[in-house]
């Protein structure tokens, strides 16, 4: 195994896995999602489970582990805009 590869492979991983995770304490803090498009997040979220399930047809555990919060963070995204867009506090 390359160890430069797997040590890149693992800190993109990690960086995708978190990605989201800033803005999503920030909308359930704030619960403002003004300037979030729903159809990204919703087209993001697909794309994370479509590497979720391709993960698990080539039984990749890497590519499940570091795209499930991912699309965990996406879902909680998606679920804050739906229920506050266009509602101010």
């Amino acid at each position: 195994m390359d160890f430069l590869g797997d040590v890149l492979g693992y800190v993109a991983g990690i960086c995708t896995a978190i990605c989201f995770l800033p803005q999503t304490i920030s909308t359930i803090r704030s619960h403002n999602v003004d300037g979030l498009s729903l159809l990204s997040y919703i087209i993001y979220a697909l794309g994370m489970l479509c590497w979720i399930l391709y993960g698990l047809h080539l039984s990749a555990l890497p590519m499940i582990i570091f795209n499930s919060p991912a699309l965990l963070f996406a879902l909680i995204i998606i679920w804050q805009i739906v229920c506050y867009k266009g509602k101010s506090e």
